[in-house]
């Protein structure tokens, strides 16, 4: 048994899963192995490695199926069963299928509000930028973490809105995911940067000194979608409202009568409780550094002392 922490939960797991933080005794969250015997399935919207998951069950015992890879139960926000097509999957690529959408679905039976988004640390409080597959969420992470800024959560972003007027983003774990593109444009050295497994084109950025454990205040959301120019625009209610119900990360059917009522209330609270941009992004990596010192003069804040100069390319 390994135990870890992530997203202010200790997590007991079967499998090794080294890109998490190390946690402690008491169990919130049990990955085990185990044998599965899914219901009838339907295919989703959701889509890893080329993979299309298939989706079954109730809100509280939901199957994910990926072919060739595993079929995964998330069940009353405690246990997450994984049922392995092959012992030979590469673990790297294993865990990428564990700690995605079939954990999502965990925090999401503990009552986390979940958005397809990547979540900075600057200061005292956190931003996100959302946006839909190929926005550029994880390469304008990325970007920011060259700046000096701990990435909270790459991919998947999980709030807490019990305290009313307060919105809380619980850091995930210290990964981020990047094209090898990416990784030149920003100035990363990429001999320092593994391969998110064997073989993927994908490169990783694992910065674990000093991760925070701890949830912080959420005050800006920016919803990034392409564009000729750099262009940021402060967005109102209702469209806010409707670019957030959209970034959902998990299958839609989960989204069914009361569970899709609250989901509409929750992402009202947000539009309420924090600002929300629109920002259009040419997806050139000046532009970048031009949304890294908008976003800080924004929020007022200094760059981390340890970073004097943004040095992206």
């Amino acid at each position: 048994m390994f135990f870890y922490q992530a997203y202010g939960l200790n997590i007991h797991s079967d499998f090794p899963l080294p890109e998490l933080l190390p946690g402690g005794d008491k169990a919130d969250i049990y990955i085990q192995k185990g044998k599965l015997k899914p219901p009838p399935l339907e295919p989703t919207s959701i889509n890893r490695q080329g993979i299309e998951a298939l989706f079954g069950g109730t809100t509280q015992e939901a199957y994910l199926h990926w072919q060739g890879i595993a079929t995964l139960l998330a069940k009353d926000g405690k246990t997450l069963i994984v049922d392995t097509y092959s012992n030979n999957i590469k673990p790297q690529l294993l865990n990428l299928y564990i700690l995605s959408e079939a954990l999502g679905i965990i925090l999401y039976q503990r009552g986390l509000f979940l958005l397809h988004a990547s979540a900075i640390k600057i200061g005292e409080q956190v931003v996100i930028f959302a946006g839909t597959p190929g926005a550029g969420k994880s390469t304008t992470a990325a970007a920011f973490a060259k700046c000096g800024y701990t990435v909270l959560a790459d991919d998947m972003v999980a709030i807490s809105l019990d305290n009313p007027r307060k919105p809380m983003v619980y850091p995930a774990f210290p990964q981020i995911k990047i094209w090898q593109s990416a990784v030149k444009g920003l100035g990363y050295n990429p001999s320092l940067l593994p391969p998110l497994f064997p073989g993927s084109r994908k490169r990783v950025i694992r910065q674990k000194e000093n991760f925070p454990v701890d949830p912080y205040p959420l005050t800006h959301i920016f919803i990034l979608e392409e564009g000729a120019d750099l262009k940021i625009t402060k967005m109102d209610g209702t469209n806010a409202f409707f670019s957030l119900a959209r970034f959902f990360p998990l299958p839609s059917d989960l989204l069914q009568g009361t569970a899709l009522e609250r989901h509409f209330q929750q992402c009202v609270q947000l539009t309420g409780d924090v600002d929300i941009w629109k920002v259009e992004n040419p997806k050139n990596f000046g532009a970048l550094k031009q949304l890294v010192r908008w976003v800080e003069g924004e929020l007022g804040e200094d760059r981390p002392k340890n970073q004097v100069f943004c040095s992206i390319s």
